[in-house]
């Protein structure tokens, strides 16, 4: 089906000599007709700008301006080409008519000439791009009069190859708002995709939204992402959908906190290696800042659940509890200040833990207590440089300047630590670790167990 336009622009080139008709004036008149446009620009060379005068005089019928290349010569530098057919419609878009209302009509002209106004039109969004092909030659090799049929292709498939091949690059480095955004112009809707292509760009825009919230801990949004995952994705982009692990951790992760103190370790487990796994990709994008604060609470979290494994809350403590009542007079003792327990601080949680840990003092637990009690010792870094005195909290300047080479290794260390608290969490953390996002392994010192 031809496409009518307002703006029509062709290249003219030289024909045939001594039948001007037959390769030039009725080629050009069935172009003419077929775009049926409002305007027609043509664009000659140097040389061949008198044909672009004869076809003008011929056909008054159609309204046709002459825009030459500047230079003799130019009609063989695609580059020069493509700078002036840019320029012309450039100047088109800019007086008001839409890409999808022009044509860009590549048929004639040197080779130059038609891959410059190719590239041209594709780059402003032109939709269609026009020639006519020639259904019989003669013995020459010239199109036969009259066996021209118009073609149009849509230029614009290139730039939308390179658009998912962006979005592709954009998802692994986890900007995955970014990739929503670059999909939307293209993304099909509610309909079924049909095409290979299609298929593509909804798989992309899923795994956009999906590891999107879940990255944003919109665990409940993920877990709803999940009844829409995409079927029929290519053996290459299978990389981008979630493991069964990862379905099932999300669910966990959306769930309400337990009331059970035992299965609220399970979920805090699972929280703490999600949050460790932020914090990589934290430090993947440069934001050092965030990744101290995760490291802060990734401790304060595992302070509170391994007081879950003996029955205590650290957000809501019992001070008629035995153990915190004998723990509130030992602080009170050591410190000389008494209080009520209520909510605990991360150093005062630890230092209860601790307490209780200690009545076993050769266990693991007690070992694992004893660290988180003295986190700057083995991490390098104070609680008031990883949170209170952070810009994000407290502070008025970034924790995270003066330490910025350190913080690979620190959070390395952190992620050593929190292995070691139980056997399972390794398995927890890679699981929580994106597919889809390139993870590079920062340079570490030696780290001690």
């Amino acid at each position: 089906m031809s496409q009518q336009a307002k703006v029509l622009l062709l290249t003219v080139g030289t024909g045939t000599r001594g039948k001007l008709e037959e390769t030039i004036l009725e080629p050009f008149h069935k172009s003419l007709v077929a775009a049926g446009a409002a305007r027609n620009i043509l664009l000659p060379s140097q040389e061949t700008e008198p044909i672009a005068r004869r076809i003008q005089e011929s056909f008054p019928e159609s309204p046709t301006e002459i825009r030459p290349l500047p230079n003799a010569g130019d009609e063989n530098d695609a580059d020069r080409c493509f700078e002036h057919f840019d320029a012309v419609l450039s100047e088109v878009l800019a007086a008001g008519t839409d890409p999808s209302a022009v044509i860009a009509d590549i048929t004639r002209g040197t080779k130059a000439m038609s891959a410059a106004l190719l590239m041209a039109a594709a780059i402003r969004g032109v939709r269609h791009v026009r020639y006519l092909l020639a259904e019989r030659r003669n013995e020459s090799g010239y199109a036969e009069p009259g066996s021209e049929k118009v073609r149009d292709i849509e230029p614009s498939f290139m730039f939308l190859r390179q658009n998912l091949n962006l979005a592709m690059a954009t998802l692994r480095a986890g900007n995955f708002r970014a990739v929503e955004h670059l999909l939307s112009p293209h993304f099909p809707g509610q309909s079924r995709p049909s095409t290979p292509v299609e298929v593509e760009i909804c798989v992309l825009d899923w795994a956009a939204k999906f590891w999107g919230a879940w990255d944003r801990f919109d665990y409940g949004r993920a877990r709803s992402l999940l009844e829409l995952l995409p079927q029929g994705a290519p053996e290459r982009l299978r990389t981008l959908l979630p493991s069964e692990d990862q379905r099932r951790l999300v669910c966990l992760l959306a769930e309400a906190l337990p009331k059970a103190m035992g299965e609220r370790v399970k979920y805090c487990r699972a929280l703490a290696a999600d949050l460790l796994a932020n914090a990589e990709r934290r430090l993947e994008e440069g934001h050092l800042e965030e990744v101290l604060v995760r490291i802060y609470r990734l401790l304060e979290l595992i302070t509170r659940y391994r007081l879950f494994i003996h029955g205590l809350d650290s957000e809501h403590q019992n001070d008629q509890n035995p153990a915190v009542k004998e723990w509130l007079a030992s602080e009170m003792q050591a410190r000389g200040a008494s209080r009520r327990a209520g909510s605990l601080g991360r150093g005062e949680a630890a230092r209860l833990l601790l307490f209780v840990e200690q009545k076993h003092p050769a266990s693991r637990g007690a070992k694992i207590a004893e660290r988180l009690a003295r986190t700057g010792e083995w991490l390098g870094v104070r609680d008031d440089e990883l949170r209170n005195g952070s810009i994000l909290i407290h502070g008025l300047s970034a924790s995270s300047a003066p330490l910025a080479q350190e913080i690979p290794q620190i959070l390395a260390q952190a992620r050593c630590f929190f292995y070691q608290e139980y056997e399972g969490n390794e398995r927890l953390h890679l699981t929580a670790r994106f597919p889809c996002v390139e993870f590079r392994e920062p340079s570490l010192r030696k780290i001690t167990q």
